[in-house]
């Protein structure tokens, strides 16, 4: 082979991997879903557990929120007991799902909270109602004053409320992959 050949087939390999590889590279770019901010009290039978979610929503799901498809969110909580040295014990668990759509006859935003359901002006504070949680997390076993308490978070989008094509077309595109990995923060037990 003459040295002409071998730099057209190093030149079209090198062609191939950059076109194969930026794709991958610029996807990566986008900043992931996180939850931060974990923070909280036990007391009683009852703990209240406060965190964000942060980089939750992509332009993409803010122009489809807006022309009026649902987007939900799962959250799954646990409180821990923290023991030094020894596993820590799980005290409370829940789970529970938070959805906003666009309701666009009334020009609103419908904030479904699980119990309540909130009607917001902007899509700001539909965002916001999205991303800020205040949860009450039923625990198992009394609070011990001055021990250590910890919260577990994670968020996933949500799929099931979607229609059939919508799930569909989901399955394949990155960007609506919304899935947090397991955040701790502390939980005060004055």
């Amino acid at each position: 082979m003459s040295g002409e050949v071998v730099l057209r087939y190093v030149t079209i390999s090198l062609v191939f991997l950059v076109v194969l590889v930026t794709p991958v590279l610029s996807a990566d770019t986008s900043p992931k879903p996180r939850i931060t901010d974990i923070h909280g009290e036990a007391k009683g039978g009852k703990a209240k557990v406060y965190f964000t979610l942060r980089n939750a929503f992509s332009p993409e799901m803010v122009e489809a929120l807006k022309s009026g498809i649902e987007i939900s969110f799962k959250t799954l909580v646990r409180v821990r007991r923290h023991h030094r040295n020894w596993f820590d014990t799980t005290v409370g668990e829940i789970t529970f799902s938070r959805s906003v759509r666009y309701d666009v006859l009334s020009r609103v935003y419908r904030l479904n909270r699980g119990k309540e359901v909130d009607l917001l002006p902007d899509i700001f504070t539909a965002l916001a109602g999205m991303t800020r949680y205040e949860i009450v997390v039923p625990l198992t076993s009394p609070v011990t004053r001055g021990k250590s308490y910890k919260a577990l978070v994670r968020t996933r989008l949500d799929k099931v409320g979607l229609s059939e094509p919508l799930r569909s077309i989901l399955f394949f595109s990155s960007i609506w992959d919304v899935e947090t990995e397991w955040a701790i923060g502390a939980i005060a037990a004055p």
